[in-house]
């Protein structure tokens, strides 16, 4: 069920309500940006070195709540606590430690003489604020792999989960905050599409919207985007063919037809 405030958060494995979230309105996604707004300010001009370490605890938070955060996922998706366990939960923290190294190592490129008596060169800046939405068939994943390279390099994010898998978006962003990291260089809102998503792709302050979902979704994204110039991160699509040809090994392509259309419970692109 869902109120002007708040919806039920729904295990599909069990159909039961397992929490309930707030509809975040257009107003909560303005209080999110300039959040994140008044972060950028301090961790935009933080050291390489500073954001590393901010990285490197959040990776030790991460593992410390790894119990919490599979038990919570699997209850939200309804996906299995084991390959949750062993898929996504390692290769995160890992991400983690990855992009702690890879904000030390930002580089610009000579680029020649162009004038006479200057000198040219690109310097890598970080953008601002981004906005960033994510899908349901890895709520935690997919936060991981959009929030941990923009923030490496000196952004700040306003998040939104999909409406119905909400919970460990949440929790992830807590561990920034147990982690150290300035409030406000994380923010997640649990809204609509049509509402918060909206709102959140088109609002004048941000500097770069970051999609991933439907073809037809990312479109209009990248239309709404364009009204104000931001910077566009899609991808898009779904289920692909699966083509079989004449001299294949049938069990093999059997196999693996039904490993890619059935892994992580059939929540899988």
């Amino acid at each position: 069920g869902r109120t002007e405030s708040s919806t039920d958060i729904v295990n599909p494995a069990t159909g039961s309500v397992v929490a309930t979230a707030p509809v975040s309105s257009q107003a909560d996604v303005d209080a999110a940006y300039g959040a994140a707004e008044t972060a950028f300010a301090e961790w935009g001009r933080t050291t390489p070195s500073e954001r590393q370490q901010a990285l490197l605890k959040i990776a030790d938070a991460i593992e410390e709540h790894a119990d919490e955060l599979i038990a919570l996922e699997s209850e939200n998706t309804g996906k299995i606590q084991a390959l949750t366990a062993s898929e996504e939960i390692p290769p995160m923290v890992d991400q983690l430690r990855f992009f702690a190294g890879a904000a030390r190592v930002l580089e610009g490129k000579a680029a020649g003489e162009y004038m006479k008596g200057h000198t040219s060169w690109i310097r890598r800046e970080p953008i601002g604020v981004v906005g960033q939405v994510t899908p349901w068939n890895y709520p935690l994943q997919m936060a991981a792999w959009k929030v941990l390279p923009a923030i490496a390099a000196g952004n700040t994010i306003v998040l939104k989960p999909a409406e119905i898998t909400p919970l460990t978006s949440v929790l992830f962003a807590e561990a920034f905050t147990e982690a150290g990291a300035p409030a406000g260089v994380v923010n997640v809102v649990t809204g609509t599409g049509p509402v918060a998503g909206a709102h959140l792709v088109g609002h004048p302050d941000v500097s770069m919207v970051s999609f991933t979902g439907s073809t037809g979704v990312g479109r209009r994204v990248m239309s709404v985007a364009s009204e104000t110039g931001k910077r566009v991160h899609l991808e898009l699509g779904g289920k692909a063919p699966f083509v079989v040809f004449d001299d294949a090994d049938l069990d093999a392509a059997i196999q693996g037809a039904v490993a890619g259309s059935l892994i992580n419970s059939g929540q899988d692109c």
